[in-house]
């Protein structure tokens, strides 16, 4: 579904564009790197980040403290996960809506979000699911002292971090005040100083 959607440009991720004409639109390379890295890799990175669970198997499942609070934080940040796509969802539409962009109301003149959760970092939503999945890792790693869960939790990160470079790299060329935004507002975590000021505001 990956490779035909991308390859024939219907429900095309805009990023995507971007990668083409990285590699000069070609075809066979293009098909080479969505094997390679969006079918292959992240298929081994899916099973990275699950796998390690097995090792739980035939363990005490009883419940502990240490469990009952990795379950609150990983359903607190599911939370805000939730929440920083809603609030940009919402943008979206109003943005695309008004057909505004250049004109009305700060946001929707710049073309992107920046209120919210989005005021206090950049990519909220990327960071959110960063955790969700350390924090998933941490419960191996917590019961049998398994190591390696952590492998695909880093592979994550990665990969994040990567796709955040190259959402600002986009973000940057469409929109002139984004640079203003990448100078004042964290890329992932925020500021005390940050916090402080957005709380007396």
């Amino acid at each position: 579904a990956v490779v035909s959607t991308q390859s024939t440009g219907e429900g095309e991720d805009y990023r995507w564009a971007y990668v083409k004409d990285v590699f000069g639109g070609n075809k066979l390379v293009l098909h080479i790197f969505n094997l390679f890295f969006v079918v292959i890799y992240q298929s081994i990175l899916l099973l990275l980040l699950v796998t390690p669970q097995l090792a739980l198997i035939g363990e005490d499942m009883a419940l502990t403290t240490l469990d009952t609070i990795l379950a609150g934080i990983f359903l607190f940040l599911v939370a805000m996960e939730t929440l920083a796509d809603c609030q940009q969802q919402a943008f979206q539409r109003r943005k695309y809506s008004s057909n505004q962009v250049g004109e009305g109301d700060g946001e929707v003149r710049d073309g992107f979000v920046q209120s919210g959760l989005w005021a206090y970092c950049r990519h909220p939503n990327f960071l959110c699911e960063i955790l969700i999945w350390w924090v998933f890792a941490m419960i191996p790693l917590s019961r049998v002292g398994c190591g390696w869960s952590l492998v695909g939790a880093v592979n994550l990160t990665g990969l994040f971090t990567g796709s955040q470079d190259l959402t600002e790299q986009i973000s940057a060329s469409k929109y002139p005040e984004y640079r203003r935004y990448q100078e004042t507002v964290p890329a992932f975590i925020p500021s005390v100083r940050m916090m402080t000021i957005k709380r007396r505001d």
